[in-house]
């Protein structure tokens, strides 16, 4: 695919199906990622991807956690959605008025279930950064990640990047041999789409005239 149809056809999917990623395209997907840029070549991500038996007991722990309702304690705060500026928090209200609207749910019951069951993906990747990181390092991150997910896409992998895959990171430390001088700070679940509707929903961006600001 041309770039601009990779960036365009990715979306995040809500919902994969349990074939398998071979682990030949997951090695492929990662060396692609690694061609993002970071500051002074600093390099600073470790990656770390769950399948197989590790993933299975990770989505039981889940499962778990959300029968009893625990709430999460990521390593990186989330902080509150009105710490967000006004413009992003109508953009939240919006997002989630429009999944309302597709869905036929005001509950959007079958939306959320998805986070509950981590997408029912056959793959999930972590990202991690040293504890001593500045903002410098999480923004190279977001970059690595972007480019792990387009990479994925050139593959005909879906991803979706989620605060749900790293709520309980005590849990994922053991599981996954993430050493405790590390912070688990993204996940993204990788898959095929699944045949459900769901999958169909794509958020919508703002215009470039709320964004962009050119000077002559």
């Amino acid at each position: 695919m041309e770039f601009k149809e990779v960036v365009n056809k990715r979306h995040s999917v809500r919902n994969f199906k349990e074939d398998a990623i071979p682990v030949s395209v997951l090695e492929d997907i990662v060396r692609t990622a690694e061609r993002a840029p970071s500051w002074e070549n600093s390099q600073p991500w470790n990656v770390y991807i769950a399948t197989g038996e590790t993933l299975k007991r990770i989505k039981a722990i889940w499962a778990g956690k959300y029968a009893d309702k625990v709430k999460g304690t990521p390593d990186m705060p989330t902080g509150h959605r009105t710490n967000f500026s006004p413009r992003s928090q109508k953009s939240m209200e919006d997002f989630m008025g429009a999944v309302a609207a597709y869905s036929g749910d005001p509950e959007i019951a079958h939306f959320l279930k998805m986070n509950e069951t981590l997408f029912n993906a056959p793959a999930l990747v972590y990202l991690t950064l040293g504890k001593d990181h500045t903002g410098w390092p999480v923004y190279d991150l977001g970059g690595f990640g972007l480019a792990l997910m387009l990479g994925a896409k050139d593959h005909g992998v879906d991803s979706i990047p989620a605060y749900e895959i790293v709520k309980f990171p005590a849990e994922l430390r053991p599981l996954l041999s993430v050493p405790e001088e590390e912070e688990i700070i993204m996940g993204i679940a990788l898959g095929y789409a699944a045949d459900d509707s769901i999958n169909a929903f794509a958020s919508t961006r703002l215009p470039l005239s709320e964004i962009l600001t050119i000077k002559e």
